[in-house]
């Protein structure tokens, strides 16, 4: 929970919390009200909805003796009309209504006269959080909370890379 905290910490002081599920021995991270505002240089926010499921277990590898896997993430980010602008999604067990894809994708939201993007399921890859919010400070602009924003990203996603078990 503390690496997800530092990577949200670098964009939001919003409350992050973890909710345990008994049926599944899983946990979900997401913000406390379900979403951070965030503010871009513009003076416009944007709004990030979070939602991180991951399991916690005992390891006898060189990983440590726990290791937390993810099982699942949902990273939504809307303009201030509250208005879809990209979803990562990650749900290959819980998949969501309208959305039976089961490998990492994302929607991308926009006009075009031949195509509805938002109903694509364009193809990415395991995306990290660490990634989201890179991409979120980088490309849209939002104002990071910290100065030192570039190295927590790197040394969490370092880490990231070093222990996941798919990519």
């Amino acid at each position: 929970m503390a690496p997800l905290r530092a990577v949200v910490g670098c964009i939001t002081a919003e409350g992050f919390v973890t909710r345990y599920s008994q049926i599944a021995s899983q946990q979900t991270a997401s913000f406390q009200d379900g979403f951070a505002i965030l503010m871009r240089r513009t003076g416009d926010a944007l709004k990030l909805e979070l939602y991180h499921r991951y399991a916690v277990t005992r390891s006898e590898s060189r990983r440590g003796p726990w290791t937390a896997s993810t099982a699942e993430y949902i990273y939504e980010v809307s303009d201030q009309t509250d208005d879809l602008i990209a979803a990562f999604h990650w749900h290959p067990v819980s998949a969501q209504i309208g959305d039976e894809a089961r490998w990492p994708h994302v929607h991308a939201y926009g006009a075009r006269d031949t195509i509805t993007l938002h109903k694509l399921h364009l193809p990415t890859g395991r995306v990290s959080l660490e990634a989201i919010v890179r991409f979120l400070i980088v490309d849209l602009d939002v104002r990071p909370r910290r100065s030192d924003w570039e190295r927590i990203l790197e040394q969490q996603e370092q880490a990231f890379r070093r222990t996941r078990s798919w990519s």
